[in-house]
Order: C-alpha cells, then structure tokens, then sequence
C-alpha cells in the first residue's frame, strides 16, 4: 500500500512585489508525524510566485520521501489549488512556468503509482508553512528532515534554523547568514506616545505579516513604550541598544544592523531616525532634519548583497 503524505506549503511577499519566501512541510497523513521543512528566500518576487514556490518545495520534499506516495496538498492559497486542480486557466505567464515545474513532480509521483490532491484550508489552519514562509522572507533558508523522512542525517542547511534552537530574547539578534538576492531589511520605527505608538504597532505588523528576528529599541522612554506595542503585536521582546538613542550614534549603530543581517525592526527617537536615514543617502549631517520622521511613522529601508541601498519608503503611517 503507497505511503500516505501531507503538503502543506505557504509563500510570502512583504510588498507584493517585494521580498518574498516560501515554506513548506511534510507530515505523514496517518501519524501526524512531520517529515520534512523547507524554508528559502526568493528576493524580490509575488505572492503569488512565492505559494508556487513553496508548493514545487512541498511536493519535491514528498517525491524524496516516498516516490510513489498518495499526496494531499494543503495550502491557503485559492489562486493555486484552483490552478492546479484544472478549474482555474492559468493566463499569467510566471504561474504558467511554474505550475508546468509543479506538474512535472506531480507526473514524477504518478509515475511512480503515487496520486496527488489538492485541498484548500483557511490561513488559520496553515501556520506551520506561514511560519516557514515568515522564515524565508527573513533571508533564512531551512532544509530539515526529520526521522523518517528523505536521508539528509537531520542537518540544516548553511543559514538555516531548527526550532529547538529558538534563540531566547537578547540572542535572537544573532547574525543571520546572508545570500545572493535577499536584502537586508531594516524599519525604523519614530518612536511614539499613546494612541500614535498603538497605530504604530499595527503598522509594522501589516508590513511585516510576521515576527521579525530582532526587534532593537532606544531605550528612552517614549522608544520603550513603543517597541512594547510592536513587540505585542508582533510576538517578540525588545532589545534595548542605547546607541540608537542618539544621532551621534547611528552611523555605527546602523552598520551593525546590517552586518547582523535579516530583517530588523528599531524603535528610535526622530533625530536617529533622521541620522540613520542620512547616513544611507550621504546626506550632511546639518540637512538631516529636512527628512520627516513623524511620531509613531516608519521607515524602510533594503541592502543588497552588492552595496545597493532602496529606501524603501519613508515617514509612513
């Protein structure tokens, strides 16, 4: 009797177009056991890329697994249970391409005697993958196999995470690996009072659609009532780094940042973000209160492998 596994895949993207990554696992259907986490990077990419992504990652993982396996894929996304099902036309050509690269597994596995389905869930019911995904879009890449799985002895690959490795607060600003066409990210966050520093909290929480890997904040005052609403809305705690209280500070503090790479959100008084902010576009220090920094706004910012700096946006709300 064929094996019988679960899919479950996720993708990302933080801007749509913007940095995207995907996730995906294998559980066995009848145990629950889980078998395989995939977790990548994709760069600047869609939503819509990524949910393929992380759908060809899922059905490779199972194919390793068991070849002729009976699968069943679960994800969130309509657009690809849909397609793939034959229901919906494909009319895009990125989706086209890559749903023919999803089909090739799914004629590897029926070759092989296997079977794949397909079965819509609501988000809720996908965190896992979401979760992985969120890890992708962070510059992590995740290669693990559990006992039972494909015969990869259990490593992660270079820049990847184990979950029972989860770095307690403090820790959980350690380096991030960097890779070829991911960007570091950086939200500076204005720091805030009130009602201003609530409204900020939820904006990076629609920003980032999950935790990031580091939350840093000034530790004034007005940044540690701030970087407590962010770190609710986010699941995190804050990390204080009194460099960032001061403009003087930024330049160094920045490079740390980014050498730590990732993504990180910094919770600072205006005249550091304006410093920081200056000192990516080279500006001179006496013009740097001409960029606005409202209380509670956020700023973004990406750095590329290359030296390539996007700001991103500025002085959002």
């Amino acid at each position: 009797m064929s094996r019988r596994l679960t899919v479950e895949a996720d993708g990302g993207s933080r801007g749509n177009p913007g940095v995207a990554g995907y996730g995906a696992l294998v559980r066995d259907t009848e145990t629950g056991a889980l078998l395989a986490e995939r977790a990548e990077p994709l760069g600047k990419a869609s939503n819509n890329v990524a949910e393929y992504r992380g759908l060809i990652a899922g059905l490779t993982a199972a194919h390793a697994i068991d070849p002729g396996a009976v699968v069943l894929v679960r994800m969130d996304s309509k657009l690809v249970v849909e397609q793939m099902a034959g229901r919906w036309k494909i009319k895009h050509e990125d989706m086209r391409r890559l749903a023919l690269e999803a089909r090739d597994v799914v004629e590897a596995i029926k070759a092989a005697g296997g079977a794949v389905r397909y079965e819509w869930i609501p988000r809720a019911e996908n965190k896992d993958a979401d979760a992985l995904s969120n890890d992708g879009m962070d510059g992590l890449t995740v290669h693990r196999d559990h006992e039972g799985g494909a015969s990869s002895g259990g490593v992660a690959a270079a820049g990847s995470t184990d979950a029972d490795d989860e770095a307690p607060n403090g820790a959980a600003c350690a380096p991030v690996p960097r890779r070829d066409g991911t960007p570091v990210r950086v939200v500076l966050v204005t720091e805030a009072e009130g009602s201003a520093a609530q409204q900020a909290a939820r904006s990076v929480e629609r920003l980032l659609g999950g935790a990031p890997r580091c939350l840093l904040e000034a530790g004034t005052e007005a940044s540690t009532e701030t970087a407590a609403e962010v770190g609710d809305a986010l699941g995190v705690d804050a990390v204080v780094d009194a460099a960032w209280a001061s403009a003087s500070g930024a330049p160094q503090a920045w490079e740390r940042v980014v050498s730590r790479g990732g993504t990180t959100v910094v919770v600072c008084p205006a005249a550091v973000v304006q410093a920081a902010l200056g000192h990516v576009l080279g500006m001179p220090a006496e013009r740097h209160d001409r960029l606005a920094a409202a209380p509670g706004s956020l700023t973004g910012v990406e750095v590329w492998t290359d030296g390539d700096v996007s700001v991103a946006f500025t002085n959002r709300t």
